[in-house]
């Protein structure tokens, strides 16, 4: 038996013992892949997939157990898409694993995971909502993207054109609207697989149907055969795991969510006004009250005062 071993002709059974934070470490300093795609998987990592099964025996880890998992992820509030990237490299480690014999088979299989708006949309539409969750460009500006307007190196996108009903136009310079705005890695993937068969001057968002592809979008047309069908096929779990059906929320809801997340994760308000190129600050007060202890730099100058007022009985 020892001999079959040597010669790879049987698995041994005691590389299923090695903990996945062990094989997690050999399977990443193998990776080959962009520098930018390795941040956010890195991200990705440390914050859904190390803290579940880092003391796991490979061996251990069954199919249920990773639904469980995904669960989990659910119930906490993480979003669709960092749950899909979290699974697919969790699926990619454990692939690894099958290849090098160091388990029989991959738990990861036939898994449910969440479904979202861009899940249901095809890959051109997928990309453009991807790009105005995480950055918070206004329909007219997704719409009026060029591609060299696209600075891959750096991770950035300029806003300077907006599709309007009278056709593609600059903003003044003077706007607050034109401005630099940085993109996620995982944004920054899909959209150069995207723009990769482009002309350097081309719209980055065109019509796609059969004779007509390559047109400059129309907001109403886009709405009625692309937004809203997929916001009829798109769910989401509730606090107590239920399916409920996604209100039918407008595109410029995705500009909303985009500074809600910011604000909800600390971002200043300033910071969030000039990112998405409100002209008034007063629209970007609107999600004040999101801000993580908001109120924690007044409380604790309160008290620091060294004679507090009181009232008297």
């Amino acid at each position: 038996m020892e001999t079959q071993f040597a010669r790879g002709s049987m698995r041994d059974p005691r590389a299923g013992e090695t903990a996945f934070r062990e094989w997690h470490a050999r399977w990443w300093q193998a990776r080959v892949v962009e520098p930018h795609t390795l941040r956010g998987d890195a991200s990705s990592i440390k914050n859904h997939v190390l803290p579940h099964w880092a003391d796991w025996e490979m061996r251990a880890i069954t199919r249920m157990d990773v639904q469980s998992w995904i669960r989990g992820l659910v119930e906490k509030g993480v979003g669709a898409s960092a749950i899909k990237r979290a699974y697919n490299l969790l699926s990619s480690i454990m692939r690894a694993a099958v290849d090098d014999d160091v388990i029989a088979v991959s738990p990861c299989r036939n898994i449910d995971l969440p479904q979202s708006i861009v899940d249901e949309l095809p890959a051109p539409w997928r990309t453009m909502c991807l790009l105005g969750f995480y950055t918070g460009l206004r329909w007219g500006e997704l719409a009026g993207l060029h591609r060299h307007r696209i600075d891959q190196r750096r991770s950035r996108l300029f806003v300077v054109e907006v599709n309007t009903k009278s056709g593609i136009k600059e903003y003044p310079k003077s706007s607050r609207s034109r401005r630099e705005v940085p993109l996620p890695p995982h944004v920054l993937d899909a959209l150069e697989q995207h723009i990769h068969p482009l002309d350097r001057n081309a719209l980055v968002f065109t019509t796609v149907t059969k004779g007509r592809a390559g047109r400059r979008l129309d907001d109403g047309n886009w709405r009625r055969q692309t937004w809203w069908p997929a916001i009829e096929n798109a769910h989401y779990f509730g606090t107590d795991g239920e399916q409920l059906p996604v209100p039918h929320y407008p595109p410029h809801s995705m500009r909303h969510t985009c500074a809600s997340w910011l604000v909800q994760k600390g971002v200043s308000l300033y910071e969030v006004q000039h990112l998405l190129g409100h002209e008034s600050f007063q629209t970007t007060q609107r999600y004040a009250h999101l801000q993580p202890d908001a109120h924690k730099a007044v409380l604790a100058a309160w008290e620091r005062l060294d004679v507090p007022l009181t009232f008297a009985a």
